[in-house]
């Protein structure tokens, strides 16, 4: 043994200092010979705090399995600080022996001393440290569980996060819902089959912690089958987000899972897998969803319908244009809608045969959408349906013939002038107005739209029994200068119904006749026996004195 052992080991035992005796126990443990374990264990029993908190100390640094029983003893101190550092050194020793001291720390009634073993064994944390913070859960002091949870979170192995799960079962409303949050914070998937399983508690507070739990791992988590697995859980917000975690992702291992979804039993979830799967719109979901058309109910096709929708690949296409054949209308009107965002041949070609739907919806649907295509494909079958008694779907018409504007749907709306019905006149009136508007800044001469077969617009428009067809075609009259077969309306009104336009015409027949009328406007030449109102080459207003 060296002399400055047996020194400090000889002013440890008989010095009368308590601060000499402390500072000899304080160099013994920085030596470390295992030669001071005798007197550093009697340091425990030192009548001053001091001396016995620097002997603990020192046994926690010669590491010896041997100090630990009576480091045990020294929990039993009735100072705070010898407890402490009695658990520190004992957590430095690490042996099952020693964690089993620590756990007493637990009983103490000092919270300082109860927080100094929850850190312990957390630092620790081996199986039998995680063992030893289960037990802490079990004791009534609510602040000793509250740390003992920390604790168990930061340990982060399977073995802690299992006993934060059985936590959850607690019937401690406090406790349940910290072990849930620390969980939710670790994130970790490995405990999911658990959780899951505390879903079928009969307890609901307990179930709806399980669930929050959950959502918080599984919106975490970029792992597909975990999400996958997730999409079994009997609680409808942890599949949600599951479908959404899924939606994210967007790989063809996503995209099994979301197809998985559509068999979900809340409607809500399978429209929202259908969704997920139109918004990724890869050549595999669209696939997917063509096939699973077949095998879902209405509400299900109809969310499989709106997703295809948002899909313009050639297999969303083929799968809408076979949605048409559905015996539910309101999937034949999504497949309608879907198609008309698509723009595409087949497209056009399937929303031309929606227009003999036995459905209105569906036709009406089909013709607007025609009309925003701008499908001059559909112009004849629009023309024709301008001749059928169904007033609704003649107005959806004529919208989508004004928007096409070719010269073929500007046939058909002239010809729509004449029509019986007063609300179609109205329509089709608008319409060619419309038209003429857009157009008449790029026209430079009349024969440049001259429709080939086109019928003058009746002359009974301004005579029409309908004051808004009359004003109407007044109104067009008034701003069509370019399309000669508009042209024929103004030609074909004579002379406004007004006193002051009645003595007009007089005065040119008594005066006048014969007499060649110029426009002030175009300087062309007017030769009729009667003076018209407008300028049938420039489209100008008259207003002749004489």
């Amino acid at each position: 043994m060296d002399d400055n052992i047996k020194n400090l080991i000889k002013k440890l035992e008989r010095s009368v200092f308590a601060g000499n005796r402390a500072i000899a126990a304080e160099k013994l443990g920085t030596l470390g010979d295992p030669y001071a374990l005798p007197a550093l264990i009697g340091a425990l029993d030192d009548s001053n705090p001091k001396v016995r908190t620097a002997a603990a100390e020192a046994l926690g640094k010669l590491n010896t399995p041997e100090a630990v029983p009576d480091l045990i003893n020294a929990l039993n101190d009735p100072d705070s600080p010898v407890k402490k550092t009695a658990i520190a050194s004992l957590e430095k020793i690490g042996t099952p022996e020693a964690i089993s001291g620590i756990m007493k720390g637990f009983e103490d009634r000092d919270r300082f001393v109860q927080k100094e073993a929850v850190k312990s064994l957390m630092r620790i944390g081996s199986r039998d440290a995680i063992y030893g913070l289960e037990k802490a859960l079990a004791y009534p002091d609510n602040s000793l569980r509250r740390i003992s949870i920390i604790a168990l979170g930061k340990i982060d192995t399977y073995e802690a996060a299992l006993c934060l799960v059985k936590v959850i079962e607690n019937s401690d409303n406090k406790t349940r819902q910290q072990a849930a949050e620390t969980l939710g914070k670790r994130g970790k998937s490995d405990v999911l089959d658990e959780l899951m399983e505390i879903l079928r508690d009969p307890k609901q507070p307990v179930q709806e912690t399980a669930s929050e739990t959950l959502c918080k791992i599984v919106s975490m988590s970029t792992s597909v089958p975990v999400l996958v697995k997730a999409l079994g859980a009997s609680s409808r917000d942890v599949r949600k987000v599951s479908i959404e975690a899924l939606w994210k992702i967007g790989t063809p291992e996503a995209v099994s899972g979301l197809l998985r979804a559509l068999d979900d039993p809340d409607w809500y979830l399978r429209s929202r897998a259908a969704d997920a799967l139109g918004d990724i719109g890869s050549p595999e979901a669209a696939r997917g969803l063509v096939k699973a058309f077949d095998i879902y109910e209405n509400s299900v096709r109809k969310a499989i319908t709106c997703a295809l929708g948002k899909s313009r690949t050639p297999e969303a296409i083929e799968g809408l244009v076979k949605a048409l054949n559905d015996p539910d209308n309101s999937v034949r009107e999504s497949a309608v809608l879907g198609l008309g965002r698509s723009g595409t041949i087949e497209a056009i070609s399937g929303l031309i045969r929606a227009l003999d739907d036995t459905k209105a919806v569906v036709r009406e649907a089909a013709a607007s959408a025609l009309g925003d295509l701008k499908a001059q494909q559909a112009v004849p079958k629009l023309v024709e349906i301008l001749e059928k008694p169904d007033r609704s779907m003649q107005k959806v018409a004529i919208c989508s013939l004004e928007k096409i504007g070719t010269l073929e749907a500007v046939s058909g709306l002239v010809r729509a002038t004449e029509s019986t019905d007063a609300c179609v006149r109205r329509a089709a009136l608008k319409a060619l107005e419309k038209i003429n508007k857009s157009n008449s800044s790029s026209v430079t001469s009349p024969d440049e739209t001259e429709i080939s077969g086109a019928k003058p617009v009746s002359r009974n428009c301004m005579t029409d029994d309908d004051s808004e067809v009359r004003t109407e075609t007044s109104n067009i009259s008034g701003d069509i200068c370019n399309m000669n077969s508009l042209k024929e309306l103004e030609l074909s009104i004579s002379v406004e119904e007004t006193k002051e336009s009645r003595a007009h015409q007089n005065a040119i027949n008594e005066k006048k006749k014969g007499i060649v009328l110029t426009c002030p406007y175009c300087s062309r030449n007017l030769n009729f026996t009667t003076a018209p109102n407008f300028c049938p080459f420039c489209g100008m207003k008259l207003k002749l004195k004489y």
